[in-house]
C-alpha cells in the first residue's frame, strides 16, 4: 500500500507562503530582533576574522608610560620625541589617536616642535572627533590646530561607533559635519600607500545617496557602513609602551616597514569598549580599536551589512521556501521542508559571511519558520490527540473520549440536579449482515448510523460514540426520560427512511438494518457512578432486544424499567 502523502492544497498553501513574506518582512523592518541578531553575528563572525597583522604595532600611552613620564597631559616635546624617533626607525605610517585641538597655553615651543616633526615625517595622520557642544545640542568637529593639520600628511575622524549594548561591531569608513568628508583615521594612514588623487572604490553599505536634500552643516553624516571583524582577542596586535620607544628601548627593526597606532591604554583615560564575542569584563581601547581597522582594510575583510530592502526580500523568501517547496513530490510534508530551510537560512548566512563578507542576519527567517513549524506541530498534536480519541471508520468519539465525557457530565449533573440520558444502541444481527452482503455492506452499514445519530445530536455538549463493533453510545446532558425516549424514537424513524433509499456498494448507501435502543436517564439523588450508569443503559439495550420485533427501545430510570414501543425497521 502507499504512503505517499496526500497532494496539498496548493491554493491555500501559495496564500499561507505569502502571509509569511509578508510577516518576515514586517519583523526585519520593524527592528525587534536586534538584540538576537547582535548574538548571532557576535557567535558567527568570531570565525570570520583575520589574523592579527604583524605589520601593525601598538604604541601604548599606558601605566608604565605614565609613571616615567609623569602625568597626563604630555608636553607636546614629547610627541615629537616619539615622531622623530618613529621616522628614524622607518616606520611606514603613523597615526596618533589622541586628541590635539587645543594649543598649549604655556608651551607654544612644544607645538612647533611637534608640527616641525609631523611635518618631517610626512607620513603621520592625526585625528578628528565629533562631539556635541552641549547635552543634545549641535555636534561639533575637533580637529587638530590648524598647525598640526597644516603639518598632517592626512586627517582622518576617530569616531568609535558602540551599540546599545557597547559591543563595538561596525565603523564608517566616511563621516563628516555636512558630508561625510573625512576618511575613518584607520583608512586615512592606509591611503598613504595609494598616490595622489587615486580614487579606489570603498566597500561597505553606502548611506548616502546622490541628489538627497543636502544634511544640515551641524549633522554628523555616516557613509560606508561595514563591519569589523576583530582579531581574536582584539589586542592581539604587537604592543610596545610609548617610553620604550621613545627611550629606544624597542629595537627599530620591530617598528620598520609597519603601521603605527599610538594611543591611550592607561586605566581611566580614553574611551573602551568591547569587541563581538568577548566577554563584558574585557575592553578595548580606541588604539586597538583602529588597529582592528586597519587589519580589516589590509587583508580586505571588510565585512558589508545587506541594506534594510536585501534584508527584508530575503527573509521573505526563506519564509515562504518551505510552503512552496511543500507542493513537490516527495516534500508534502511540510516539516520536511521546513527544517531543510531552517538549516539552509543558517548555511547561507555563514558562507555569506565567511567567503563573501556580507552580513545577512538569519533571524528574522528563522522566527518566521520557527513560529511555522510551531503552528504544525500544533496542529499535529491537536490532530493526534483527536485522533486518539475518534473511531477511524465513522469519526465518532471512541471509548476512551466516551468514558471521560460520561464522568464527566455524571459530576455535573450531582451538582447541578439536571437529568442526564444515555442511549445506548446496536445493530440488529450484525454479523449475519458482514457474513452474508459483506464487509463493505456492514461499514456502510455502521457509517450511516453514526449518520443518524450525528444529526440528533444537536447541541454543543451531546456526545456520539462508537464504543466498539456495532455498539453506539449518544450522552444527554440536562436530557429527561420522556425526551430521550422521543430521541430514540426520531432514530427509528430515520432509520425507517434510510431504509427506503436505493442501496448497494456502488451507490454507497447501507442496506436495510434495524437497531435496538437501551436508555437510562440518571436522577438528582443516585449516587452511581459511570460503570453503573453505562451498565443500566446496556441491560436496557438487552431487554429491547430479548423484546423482539415490537419492543426495540427500553428505557430504565429510578423506577423500575419500562419498555417504550417503537417500529422495527
Amino acid at each position: 500500500m502507499s504512503t505517499a502523502a496526500p497532494a496539498p492544497k496548493w491554493k491555500s498553501r501559495l496564500l499561507t507562503a505569502v502571509g509569511a513574506a509578508a510577516l518576515a518582512i514586517l519583523v526585519t523592518l520593524s527592528g525587534v530582533t536586534m538584540a538576537p541578531d547582535a548574538a548571532v553575528y557576535d557567535g558567527l563572525v568570531l570565525g570570520a576574522a583575520p589574523d592579527a597583522d604583524p605589520r601593525i604595532v601598538v604604541v601604548d600611552i599606558d601605566q608604565k608610560s605614565l609613571a616615567e613620564l609623569g602625568r597626563w597631559p604630555w608636553s607636546r616635546r614629547t610627541h615629537a620625541q616619539l615622531v622623530d624617533r618613529l621616522r628614524l626607525a622607518g616606520a611606514k605610517g603613523i597615526a596618533f589617536n589622541i586628541l590635539l585641538s587645543e594649543p598649549a597655553l604655556f608651551d607654544p615651543e612644544g607645538d612647533a616642535l611637534l608640527a616641525r616633526a609631523i611635518s618631517r615625517s610626512g607620513r603621520v595622520v592625526l585625528p578628528v572627533f565629533a562631539e556635541p557642544v552641549q547635552l543634545n545640542g549641535a555636534t561639533v568637529e575637533l580637529m587638530p590646530i590648524p598647525e598640526f593639520a597644516a603639518s598632517a600628511a592626512s586627517l582622518g575622524h576617530a569616531e568609535m561607533v558602540l551599540d546599545e549594548d557597547g559591543v563595538a561591531r561596525s565603523v564608517y569608513l566616511r563621516a563628516g559635519l555636512g558630508s561625510p568628508h573625512w576618511p575613518s583615521l584607520a583608512l586615512a594612514l592606509l591611503q598613504l600607500e595609494q598616490p595622489p588623487g587615486a580614487n579606489t572604490e570603498l566597500p561597505g553599505r553606502r548611506l548616502v545617496t546622490t541628489g538627497l536634500a543636502p544634511a544640515s552643516p551641524y549633522e554628523w553624516v555616516r557613509d560606508h557602513e561595514v563591519r569589523v571583524p576583530f582579531a581574536a582577542p582584539p589586542n592581539a596586535f604587537r604592543h610596545v609602551s610609548y617610553t620604550d620607544v621613545l627611550n629606544q628601548r624597542i629595537p627599530a627593526s620591530l617598528l620598520r616597514g609597519n603601521w603605527i597606532v599610538v594611543g591611550v591604554s592607561g586605566t581611566g583615560m580614553g574611551p573602551i569598549a568591547r569587541a563581538p564575542g568577548q566577554p563584558v569584563a574585557a575592553s578595548m581601547s580606541g588604539a586597538d580599536y583602529q588597529a582592528n581597522l586597519l587589519n580589516m582594510l589590509l587583508n580586505d575583510a571588510a565585512i558589508t551589512p545587506l541594506g534594510e530592502g536585501w534584508q527584508a526580500g530575503l527573509s521573505a523568501a526563506l519564509a515562504a521556501l518551505p510552503l512552496l517547496l511543500s507542493l513537490l513530490p516527495g516534500l508534502r510534508r511540510v516539516w520536511l521542508p521546513t527544517v531543510l530551510t531552517m538549516a539552509g537560512t543558517v548555511v547561507v548566512s555563514v558562507l555569506l559571511l565567511r567567503y563573501g563578507h556580507i552580513w545577512f542576519s538569519p533571524v528574522p527567517a528563522l522566527l518566521v519558520l520557527a513560529l511555522g513549524a510551531s503552528l504544525w506541530i500544533y496542529r499535529l498534536l491537536r490532530r493526534t490527540h483527536k485522533q486518539a480519541q475518534s473511531d477511524a471508520l465513522t469519526g465518532l468519539a471512541n471509548r476512551t473520549r466516551f468514558d471521560h465525557a460520561l464522568d464527566q457530565e455524571l459530576r455535573v449533573a450531582r451538582r447541578s440536579g439536571q437529568p442526564l440520558s444515555l442511549l445506548v444502541m446496536d445493530i440488529d444481527h450484525f454479523k449475519q449482515l458482514n457474513d452474508t452482503q459483506g464487509h463493505a455492506a456492514g461499514d456502510a452499514a455502521l457509517k450511516a448510523l453514526g449518520r443518524i445519530l450525528r444529526s440528533r445530536a444537536r447541541r454543543p455538549r451531546d456526545l456520539v460514540a462508537r464504543l466498539g463493533g456495532d455498539e453506539f453510545a449518544l450522552l444527554l446532558p440536562e436530557t429527561s426520560a420522556q425526551a430521550a425516549a422521543t430521541i430514540a424514537t426520531t432514530i427509528h424513524v430515520d432509520l425507517a427512511n434510510q431504509s427506503r433509499k436505493p442501496h448497494g456498494t456502488s451507490t454507497g448507501t447501507p442496506p436495510p438494518f434495524t437497531a435496538s435502543i437501551g436508555i437510562h436517564t440518571h436522577m438528582s439523588g443516585d449516587d452511581a457512578g459511570p460503570e453503573d450508569v453505562f451498565d443500566r443503559a446496556d441491560a436496557a439495550l438487552y431487554r429491547a432486544k430479548q423484546a423482539g420485533r415490537n419492543r426495540s427501545v427500553s428505557h430504565t430510570g429510578e423506577a423500575e424499567p419500562v419498555g417504550t414501543s417503537a417500529t422495527r425497521v
